[in-house]
């Protein structure tokens, strides 16, 4: 989609999208709005109200937007590892019945701070903040409930449990792999792992079910994708692009040398988040927004040399990105390019 922008509604561009970041809120409109023709931000807050979205803590421990129908999967992909420490660590609990019980219990919403309560009451929890917060979201799916997900909300969450049965863990891993390589193939078996934060055994199965054709790349490392995929010569122009923070390219492959220049490395953006502009697919800048009154200024920071003729697309991006950002503003201005 970052190719030529399409019309879909936001739970099914994230169902094919895979699930988009939102450790900052707007993100995930940021990243809909690079990819999708016409979006609106309440075309997602509505997706979110209805619960075809759902705001939740999956990939890296780190919150996404899902689509609703497939949280399930993903949400038994990226326990496995977690549930194997939670067995060692709580060998002396009694899974099935904590599983239950607390299940039971966030069937009504709850706060962090009632999750932490409740859950320290289990012997051998350690009493820190996030201890009692990871045990009950490893040991069960939880989605976090509207207005959660909107546009720069900033208040506190409830949680509830999502009462669905979980797949089982191959079946969870071979749609999350297919749905992966669709996005975001070729791809290697440890660029996969390493984007959903698991070991590489949790996919070794899946990998075996699935059907992939496979590729080398110039390193001679072994790059895998779902048949008749298309698979765009390397002279194919790549439009200008604002992402969002944290936005699905720069962290959907273990080499990040694939989008992020060597010599952008050592910024960390993956680590500080910043949001990014791509340049012939490549990260070349970071962005802001600015807004004082009724004045809206996107400043472009670039971190390699820009081809002159990249300039004009790159500030009709930026105005289309600050008018989606601030639809109300009266005036809008790009600097920096």
């Amino acid at each position: 989609m970052l190719l030529a922008r399409q019309a879909l509604a936001p739970a099914e561009a994230i169902r094919r999208l895979t699930p988009l970041q939102g450790q900052d809120s707007p993100a995930p409109y940021l990243a809909l709005a690079a990819r999708l023709d016409r979006l609106a931000r309440d075309d997602l807050q509505a997706a979110i109200e209805s619960r075809s979205v759902v705001k939740t803590t999956i990939m890296r421990l780190t919150l996404h937007l899902v689509a609703a129908a497939e949280y399930p999967a993903y949400a038994q992909l990226t326990r496995q590892a977690r549930m194997r420490a939670w067995r060692k660590t709580y060998a002396h609990l009694d899974e099935a019945g904590v599983a239950a019980e607390l299940g039971a219990w966030l069937e009504e919403p709850r706060t962090n701070d009632e999750i932490r309560e409740r859950v320290g009451g289990y012997e051998g929890v350690a009493d820190d903040p996030s201890t009692p917060v990871v045990f009950a979201r490893t040991l069960l799916p939880l989605v976090q409930l509207p207005p959660a997900g909107f546009w720069r909300d900033r208040r506190r969450p409830s949680f509830i449990v999502d009462s669905r049965p979980l797949p089982e863990p191959v079946a969870a891993a071979t749609l999350v792999l297919s749905r992966y390589l669709a996005a975001f193939g070729p791809a290697s078996r440890r660029d996969v792992a390493a984007w959903a934060g698991v070991a590489q055994r949790d996919f070794a199965e899946a990998w075996a079910r699935l059907s992939t054709v496979s590729y080398r790349d110039d390193h001679g490392t072994e790059l895998f994708d779902l048949p008749d995929q298309p698979l765009p010569p390397a002279s194919t122009p790549l439009p200008v692009r604002l992402l969002a923070r944290w936005d699905q390219p720069l962290l959907a492959y273990a080499d990040r040398e694939r989008i992020i220049p060597l010599e952008v490395q050592p910024l960390k953006l993956t680590l500080s988040g910043d949001a990014t502009v791509t340049v012939d697919g490549r990260v070349a800048a970071s962005w802001r927004l600015q807004r004082e009154g009724d004045a809206v200024k996107l400043t472009i920071t670039p971190h390699v040399e820009i081809r002159r003729s990249a300039g004009g697309e790159i500030r009709a991006e930026a105005e289309r990105t600050a008018r989606f950002c601030e639809p109300d503003a009266r005036t809008f201005g790009v600097a920096g390019v």
